[in-house]
């Protein structure tokens, strides 16, 4: 019976996090397919980690509000029900909201599914199942991308959702049987709704200024404007109301310990540029460079390749290496990798590009424990969970604020590119009247050829913004890994260790 529910719970956790992945290359088609600008599809991604975001916080209030079974029950419906939506959705619209609501309906099951496996296995037993349970959460992570590219190439991207469907209402269905009359206790806790509704939307209203910046031209745009101080006045006022509360949403003085701060911050930055840099990877080489879906996915395949080893000896070792140190050489591989992409100055080929990342996957396994065990360094039991509660909050917050704004950083630097290659020195007004008569000599008339010239500056332009991004992420990811060294030394006050490993491995994409 804890074998079936082991396995369960780790299909849909798996489920969940593949929807992040896999969803990435079907930017372009789904665009396409509901007729709009690829960039509001990025907002069905971004706004999709934002609903995860929110979703930590609250996840506690389900579980003792409904208990386990009806709680897991009731997110992997709704999962089940969005998918659906999504899938026949052919309005924008529909299809944003539906996302969302896979987003927190997600979110919900991954704390769940954890606390099951911790009170439901034995103390002997528990590494096998928090194994288990670690393996579902980073493959997908790393297979997403390809497998979410094959589906988009042979059946369609809808496929995703279709079948999403019958795998989340299996699970939901299963869990509910092995759970029926093994339930704890209910409590019946209020929720800190004033928080809740306050970081709703102040996050919310950052988030739509981020999303809506290419758009309305930044801080030219009065909405804009407006939504930043919206935002900027709720969260302060969030922070007010939350550390004077007797039970707070979010336990901010965590925030006074030096080394929650260090790591939360980190993991927050470093999972902006991560999943920014992902996401320019996987959409822009379809939009810009004609990669198909399936070729864009396969960019990130080689982070499969050492990445799982590395993230189980990074958690096996980390308590007896300085966690500190291990952070910094991640960082530092990370940054090269991006310094090696950044180094292209011609259209680069496949199997070029996907050397660094195989170097990447070297140290992908240890890029985030490191974070979550200075965060929660010093912290045990209840605290624990709280302090994992927020910087899940922090991680999945970076990720979605990491797609707008490496998007328009790229988008600018792009434009500005194109500007001088086409209206500078880079083609005098004789060598550009040269390139077109040698293509009409070879049959192409001036219109056509005019324009194969304009596409070849953009594509030379995008490459060049796209080569600038990862020398930015490179000193990024340097810089993150000098600030890691100013935490103090980890201290592990959680004596269970499967315990403090379920911990570190949820705050983890």
């Amino acid at each position: 019976m804890l074998l079936a529910l082991n396995l369960t719970i780790g299909l849909g956790h798996f489920l969940v996090l593949f929807n992040t992945g896999a969803y990435l290359p079907m930017i372009p088609r789904v665009a396409g397919s509901l007729g709009v600008d690829p960039v509001y599809v990025d907002w069905t991604q971004a706004n999709f980690f934002l609903a995860m975001a929110l979703a930590f916080p609250t996840a506690a209030w389900f579980l003792n509000r409904w208990g386990e079974m009806r709680s897991l029950l009731g997110a992997f419906l709704a999962f089940a029900l969005a998918s659906a939506v999504c899938a026949v959705s052919h309005d924008y619209g529909w299809f944003l909201a539906s996302r969302m609501v896979q987003g927190y309906a997600g979110g919900i099951t991954i704390p769940l599914s954890l606390g099951v496996l911790l009170r439901h296995y034995a103390p002997p037993r528990r590494n096998i199942g928090l194994t288990l349970w670690g393996m579902a959460a980073i493959t997908p992570f790393t297979l997403g991308p390809v497998l979410g590219g094959w589906i988009t190439d042979t059946w369609g991207w809808r496929w995703l959702f279709y079948l999403n469907t019958p795998v989340a209402i299996a699970v939901a269905l299963i869990i509910a049987i092995i759970l029926a009359g093994r339930e704890i206790e209910h409590r019946h806790p209020g929720l800190d709704w004033v928080g809740l509704l306050l970081l709703l939307i102040g996050v919310g209203a950052f988030q739509s200024a981020l999303n809506l910046g290419e758009i309305d031209d930044w801080l030219r745009s009065t909405t804009i404007i407006g939504l930043l101080l919206t935002g900027a006045a709720a969260l302060i006022y969030f922070a007010l109301w939350e550390w004077n509360s007797a039970h707070p949403l979010l336990e901010l003085r965590f925030l006074r310990r030096r080394n929650f701060l260090v790591g939360g911050l980190g993991l927050f930055l470093t999972a902006l540029c991560f999943q920014g840099a992902m996401a320019l990877y996987i959409v822009q080489f379809q939009l810009m460079l004609g990669y198909s879906a399936w070729l864009a996915g396969l960019l990130l395949l080689p982070l499969a390749l050492f990445s799982k080893l590395t993230s189980m000896l990074t958690h096996r070792y980390i308590h007896r290496l300085d966690a500190r140190f291990v952070g910094f050489i991640a960082l530092t591989g990370f940054s090269i990798g991006s310094f090696w992409v950044s180094s292209y100055n011609r259209p680069a080929s496949l199997d070029e590009l996907l050397w660094p990342q195989a170097m990447a996957s070297l140290f992908l396994g240890a890029l985030f424990p490191p974070f979550a065990a200075i965060a929660l360094s010093g912290l045990r039991g209840t605290a624990e969970m709280r302090g994992g509660a927020f910087l899940n909050l922090l991680r999945v917050s970076g990720q979605a604020m990491g797609i707008p704004i490496v998007g328009a950083l790229w988008d600018r630097r792009r434009i500005l590119h194109r500007h001088f290659l086409g209206e500078g020195n880079a083609m005098t007004r004789e060598q550009l009247g040269s390139a077109q008569h040698i293509l009409q000599r070879q049959g192409i008339v001036p219109e056509a050829a005019h324009h194969l010239i304009v596409n070849r500056i953009d594509h030379q332009a995008a490459l060049l913004a796209f080569n600038e991004i990862f020398h930015f992420a490179g000193w990024a990811f340097l810089l993150l890994g000098v600030v890691l060294l100013l935490a103090k030394h980890v201290t592990f006050a959680e004596p269970d260790a499967g315990t403090r490993l379920a911990m570190e491995e949820m705050v983890e994409p």
